[in-house]
């Protein structure tokens, strides 16, 4: 069952620019197909933020850069700012290592970058880089394309737990970067084990009710995320509760309202399957940006 609240407008506060959060974006490519179908969402990432643009390779033999830069469709008028990383090495410890070395780095990858492994895991190289749980991953399912993929909506999955306020900062910022309206998503649960975490926002009791304690809970809960990582400018919410199982609830509700990119944080809990996460990255049919939460 969902509620859904009546879009909500809040005009922000001006303040100082804040300064970028994102100054290098890092696409690893292994040359095979499933690859670049991160290359759209990571070129549009880093014009949003101006960001330098990294290619990585983690194939087994480093192509030519031109060969490369015909993946990125680049015109030649287009190759400025973007770099050709020839690192040798573990192509899953070239990733890591880049954006150790590189300052505020966004990693933008298919999940089945690098040889396929068995079951529901994702390729090799996307599963080291994830149990090295990164700060900032955009995660790009091979399929659908996203031959032109702009950000005009993006959902903000976010359980009400402290826990989870630093996805509300990257969200804030894209939608202000990208002129987006932001989806705030909350899966209510009936035992929420992190509902008791001091900070915590829980929802109200009565999902199918929002008459009732929605709408100050829904006020409350803005104010939270504007105060988190609100940009300075007019941001523009929808917010929807459910019930549920959180990964296919955020899915669910990613692929009805047409999100282009859902952005959630996550616990670095990657080593067992199936997870709320994986379902979402998997099935949500839009990329998935996740902000580790310790």
């Amino acid at each position: 069952m969902t509620a859904a609240i009546p879009e909500w407008n809040g005009a922000v506060e001006r303040r100082k620019t804040k300064p970028r959060t994102v100054e290098n974006v890092i696409l690893p490519l292994d040359g095979q197909n499933f690859s670049q179908s991160a290359i759209p969402i990571a070129r549009e990432l880093a014009r949003l933020h101006g960001a330098t643009l990294h290619v990585v390779y983690v194939g087994e033999q480093a192509a030519a850069a031109q060969d490369t830069l015909k993946w990125l469709g680049l015109k030649s008028s287009e190759t400025r700012g973007v770099v050709m990383d020839h690192r040798k090495g573990n192509p899953a410890e070239r990733v890591i290592h880049s954006a150790r070395d590189l300052p505020r780095a966004l990693i933008v990858m298919c999940t089945h970058t690098g040889q396929q492994m068995n079951g529901e895991r994702f390729g090799a190289v996307a599963e080291s880089i994830l149990l090295t749980k990164p700060e900032r991953i955009v995660l790009v399912a091979p399929e659908p394309d996203h031959p032109a993929w702009k950000l005009r909506s993006i959902l903000l999955a976010h359980d009400g737990t402290p826990a989870c306020h630093p996805a509300a900062g990257p969200a804030a910022e894209l939608a202000h970067l990208a002129g987006a309206q932001i989806i705030a998503l909350h899966v209510a649960t009936r035992r929420n084990p992190r509902g008791e975490e001091p900070g915590s926002l829980s929802a109200p009791r009565y999902v199918d009710q929002p008459q009732h304690e929605w709408p100050a809970w829904a006020d409350e809960f803005m104010s939270r995320m504007l105060a988190m990582g609100a940009a300075p400018s007019s941001m523009h919410f929808d917010l929807v509760v459910t019930g549920g199982q959180p990964g296919s609830e955020v899915a669910q509700v990613a692929r009805e309202r047409n999100a282009d990119l859902v952005v959630m944080g996550w616990h670095g809990h990657w080593d067992h399957d199936p997870s709320a996460t994986r379902v979402v990255i998997r099935t949500s049919g839009c990329p998935v940006f996740l902000v580790y939460c310790e």
